[in-house]
């Protein structure tokens, strides 16, 4: 089952959630920075980037002991925004362009950054070295242009828990997005690969960058932090709406209750969903709790309070639901910026706010004005919020209303807990039948979102598999058969029938982890009840987490595909999930993985072209050269300077495809003054196809025809196209794809 069966979208992002919140904490050590700890290697790195590490790890130093000298009975973290503020200076000191990744300190050495513009803009060449200080580190941009492109080296520093700088990761890349914006930014993006986004999501990973080039008044930033960043846009539509103290009716006071409750009583909110994920958990808030939180920070009556939220006098509370798992919140959001203000005369402040959003190259994605009312000592009360931005303008899709009454109703789970603990049990009792496999297994960390179980392999992947399948238990995992599908066929006729039904399918993810997923029909609705395993060292299972999800429709292929969605699809999520039912020989999964996997339907011709030797440049694009590398080689490309060698392009490219050295140098950007090609990256494909050798017929000369459906699964097909491909073998174990023809079957063939 080739493609890379993304994982179920709401347990996806459920394990991302937990991660997030993971590595949101901040340590309050001080961090001992030695010089002497700095490695060679990137020591070696960073002098080829026009950055002295060793004198940063002295600026880093020299600052700290001065702020504990004055400091005595305080915590200092790499957090305090004083210290940052004298990193940067130092830094500026230096000669070095410097700001702070929360954008509250002004960037030192700007005019480098408008001066490497200027010659971006006039196609001359130049460099740019751009330091971004971070919580406990710091990333380093190495920008260089020519001819009006511009490549990116990034790569981020780190303390290691002996007080040394590390490279934590690093990225390289051709921006494609590039400008200097009105409000005075930089902002920057591109895509690169990295191997553990592949690995997940067949796709590059992107970063996207805005810098703050211009000055801001420190007054707007100081108003921001005290007024606008606590409540943000992600967990609160009050800064996303119109509303003003005669009309509070588009505002949300649930949630300015889970915003302002920690901020007004220093703590976390008691009132939390429950952490079984499906049980809906309802309070009775005192009106006198509800009422002081809201009341304190808004000048609204009781009345006009009580009518916006759910009151029940009977009580004397408020009736309050936690969001929700369907209700999640986002981290990769835009954030507020004030960028102007001023006095009025009745006391109050008008503030105008811009939402800055790197993820989507926007300096201000929209605009709206808030009005604060100063009280006595540090108090003060939101007035009114109005959006400068018309609707349509912009996109908030981070955040989502709360469920109404009816809604949450809805979301009840189909099967009763007694149900829910015997599949717990019986989950339990399937992962005990592999517990073997697991029983020398090294646990290498603690992390929320994988298994933790290191170096697990393919051969044990596919032992617990079959482990699974002959106790009885259907089972599948990536491109193994699954075991046992038979069970699967009858859930899906009962539904067929409109009768009653449940199966449990176990998925064996690649890092060992296994997932049992049990779809249920029941009052005509169809729901998935999750049970994710987790394990522990000498192989003991337990049960790590559940999860309730409502599905929106289910289908059983003819070729015997089951293709499900579910009704909330989380953003970058598959649209659709699937499992391959029919086994699928193992020669057929041979020969898709050494002649098909990773190959796109989308991004370049080779796969939706009808071609042979007679037109072979038909499909000769730059970006395909990745993809053939990576079959060719079985690694994954690395280019120096967005150059490519000629004699590695032309050796890997004859040899797999009946091209000459001249048709490749007319047609994929072949530079004769360096003698190399342009590296070309491919850009991502959400919902991409995949092929997969349903047949194959050996050739009396010495050729293979590989028969070849395209899977899109995301568009419910798993037979959208089919291609005949003939590939010729060759002894040391290369190849050359000779010819491919593709007919249209399920679906229109995509073309470039």
């Amino acid at each position: 089952m080739f493609g890379k069966k993304r994982l179920d979208g709401f347990i996806i992002f459920a394990l991302f959630g937990i991660l997030i919140l993971t590595a949101a904490g901040c340590s309050d050590r001080q961090p001992e920075i030695l010089d002497s700890n700095i490695t060679e290697e990137d020591k070696a790195y960073v002098n080829t980037h026009n950055v002295d590490l060793e004198r940063i790890a002295a600026i880093y130093r020299d600052i700290y002991d001065g702020v504990v000298e004055t400091n005595t009975q305080a915590a200092v973290t790499p957090r305090s925004l004083q210290t940052v503020r004298s990193i940067v200076s130092r830094l500026g000191e230096n000669g070095y362009v410097a700001v702070d990744i929360d954008n509250q300190v002004d960037m030192v050495c700007s005019e480098q950054v408008l001066d490497f513009c200027r010659k971006v803009d006039n196609r001359e060449g130049a460099e740019l070295t751009i330091l971004m200080i971070a919580e406990s580190g710091f990333r380093i941009f190495s920008l260089k242009t020519e001819d009006g492109k511009v490549n990116v080296d990034s790569a981020y520093y780190q303390y290691d828990t002996n007080g040394r700088f590390r490279q934590i990761n690093s990225a390289s890349y051709q921006a494609d997005v590039w400008q200097y914006t009105q409000e005075g930014y930089l902002i920057f993006s591109g895509n690169y690969f990295s191997e553990e986004s592949y690995v997940l999501t067949l796709s590059e990973e992107s970063e996207h960058t805005a810098l703050r080039v211009l000055p801001l008044d420190e007054k707007c930033r100081e108003l921001n932090r005290k007024y606008i960043l606590p409540v943000g846009y992600g967990q609160s539509n009050m800064f996303l709406c119109d509303w003003n103290e005669e009309n509070f009716f588009n505002l949300n006071f649930y949630d300015v209750f889970d915003v302002f409750y920690p901020i007004l009583y220093k703590q976390r909110n008691p009132y939390a969903a429950s952490e079984n994920l499906t049980d809906e958990t309802i309070y009775k808030i005192p009106e006198t709790t509800f009422e002081n939180v809201i009341m304190t920070y808004f000048n609204v009556d009781k009345q006009a309070l009580r009518s916006g939220a759910k009151y029940i006098a009977d009580y004397m509370a408020y009736e309050y639901r936690p969001r929700g798992f369907n209700e999640p919140v986002y981290s990769d959001i835009p954030y507020p910026e004030v960028v102007s203000y001023t006095k009025n005369q009745d006391g109050t402040l008008t503030l105008i706010i811009n939402a800055v959003y790197p993820h989507e190259n926007a300096a201000k994605l929209f605009s709206h004005k808030a009005v604060i009312r100063p009280l006595e000592g540090d108090e003060f009360e939101y007035v009114s919020n109005e959006m400068l931005s018309q609707d349509g303008e912009y996109d908030a899709w981070w955040y989502s209303d709360r469920l109404a009454d009816e809604e949450s109703e809805q979301e009840y789970c189909l099967i009763t807990e007694t149900e829910q603990e015997e599949l717990k049990d019986m989950v339990l009792k399937a992962a005990g039948q592999v517990k073997e496999v697991y029983k020398n297994i090294e646990i290498t960390n603690k992390s929320s979102y994988s298994s933790n179980i290191k170096d697990f392999s393919d051969m044990q992947r596919k032992e617990v598999v079959e482990l699974l399948g002959k106790s009885g238990y259907t089972s599948v995992s990536e491109d193994i058969n699954m075991e046992n599908h038979e069970k699967i066929e009858d859930f899906y006729a009962a539904y067929l029938e409109n009768r009653d039904a449940m199966v449990t399918i176990f998925e064996v993810h690649l890092d060992g982890l296994i997932g049992a997923v049990t779809v249920i029909y029941r009052e005509g609705r169809l729901q998935t009840y999750y049970v994710g395993i987790d394990w522990v060292e000498g192989g003991t299972p337990e049960v790590k987490s559940t999860l309730v999800s409502d599905l929106s429709e289910i289908k059983l292929t003819e070729k015997g595909y089951f293709i499900y969605s579910y009704k909330k699809t989380i953003l970058h999520s598959s649209l659709r999930q699937y499992w391959r039912v029919e086994p699928l020989s193992d020669k057929c999964r041979e020969l898709t993985a050494k002649y098909l996997y990773g190959l796109s339907y989308l991004n370049y011709n080779m796969l939706v072209t009808d071609w042979d030797s007679s037109n072979v440049e038909d499909i000769l694009m730059p970006c395909m050269f990745e993809d053939i590398y990576r079959i060719y080689t079985g690694e994954n490309i690395k280019v120096e300077n967005w150059q490519i060698p000629a004699e590695t392009y032309e050796k890997i490219m004859t040899t797999c495809f009946p091209v000459s050295i001249e048709q490749l140098r007319r047609n994929c950007k072949y530079d004769a003054a360096s003698d190399s090609y342009d590296y070309e990256m491919i850009s991502s494909s959400p919902y991409p196809p995949f092929g997969e050798v349903v047949d194959y017929k050996q050739n009396g000369n010495g050729t293979i025809t590989l028969i070849v459906d395209g899977v899109w699964a995301d568009f419910n097909s798993d037979c959208a196209f089919t291609n005949r491909i003939v590939v010729q073998p060759f002894d040391d174990g290369t190849f050359k794809y000779l010819s491919n023809s593709i007919e249209q079957k399920e679906m229109e063939i995509p073309i470039k």
